[in-house]
């Protein structure tokens, strides 16, 4: 009875139905950004979580430069096999790498006392020692997030929550996941209505006293009506029966393609560890 529950809980049931006319779910809008992952949407999601968060953990534990590179590369080669949208894939890098640049603002110049001088700019002293770690931290930021990207958001939504569930995570944080990601677009597109609003009549954002307020008044409109829209789809999932609990559990079975899979992942980490030991010895 309550496996309904996200599909009917405050209407409209379909995210972004209010302002297109069009029903376009999360996982649909999921599926646009994210791409068919052709050769890793039939993947038990299981082994998928698993395998993203260990190599993660391999690539954020390597010191060295070209074990990094080893990553990036493989990391790459996953990414293309999970069928990624270029340009979607480019806005969440372009994100990331924003706070990259601020380190390679700091870190070059982080190791003047000691440190191999290889540049001067004015005042300032480039040294060998930094221009390493901020090259080794860009490569493995990029590599962890690519491969987190292409394991963790093939397929629908749900699925990788699902997944969490059979691991072992808790209930509560599992629905939690679940309503998160169901209403989070509709929030957006509430959001997005407040400030076409405010454009037609004539709102410039800046740094002036009225600006801000105007800002502040709309991030308060925006916390009532959540409020306010939280309150309705909460009844209207207690009138469906729901319990506290979402009902909407998946049998997952692990196959010959995830035996492949997993043991492909296991070689590509231990190549990787391998290049990190040799390295360092």
């Amino acid at each position: 009875m309550c496996g309904d529950c996200l599909a009917h809980a405050g209407q409209p049931a379909a995210i972004g139905a209010e302002t297109t006319g069009e029903p376009v779910t999360v996982d649909a809008v999921a599926a646009s950004e994210n791409g068919s992952g052709f050769l890793l949407e039939d993947a038990d999601p299981r082994a998928r979580l698993i395998l993203a968060l260990v190599f993660a953990f391999v690539l954020a534990a390597v010191q060295s430069v070209e074990a990094a590179v080893l990553g990036l590369a493989f990391s790459i080669l996953i990414t293309m096999a999970s069928g990624k949208p270029l340009l979607a894939l480019l806005k969440r890098l372009a994100v990331v790498n924003t706070f990259i640049i601020f380190m390679w603002v700091m870190l070059p110049f982080s190791f003047s006392t000691p440190g191999e001088i290889i540049a001067k700019i004015g005042p300032l002293e480039v040294t060998r020692e930094g221009v390493i770690l901020a090259s080794l931290l860009t490569l493995k930021a990029n590599a962890i997030l690519l491969v987190v990207i292409s394991l963790l958001t093939v397929g629908p939504l749900h699925l990788m929550a699902e997944a969490s569930r059979a691991l072992g995570m808790p209930d509560k944080l599992v629905n939690l996941f679940l309503l998160t990601t169901r209403y989070f677009q509709v929030i957006f597109d509430e959001y997005q209505r407040l400030r076409l609003a405010m454009k037609a009549r004539g709102f410039k954002s800046s740094l002036s006293r009225h600006s801000m307020k105007s800002l502040g008044s709309l991030l308060g409109i925006l916390l009532v009506r959540s409020f306010d829209r939280a309150d309705r789809i909460h009844k209207a999932m207690l009138a469906r029966g729901y319990s506290g609990d979402l009902h909407v559990r998946t049998e997952f079975e692990f196959k010959k393609i995830d035996a492949i899979f997993a043991l492909s992942m296991i070689v590509v980490t231990i190549v990787v560890l391998i290049a990190e030991w040799n390295r360092t010895l």
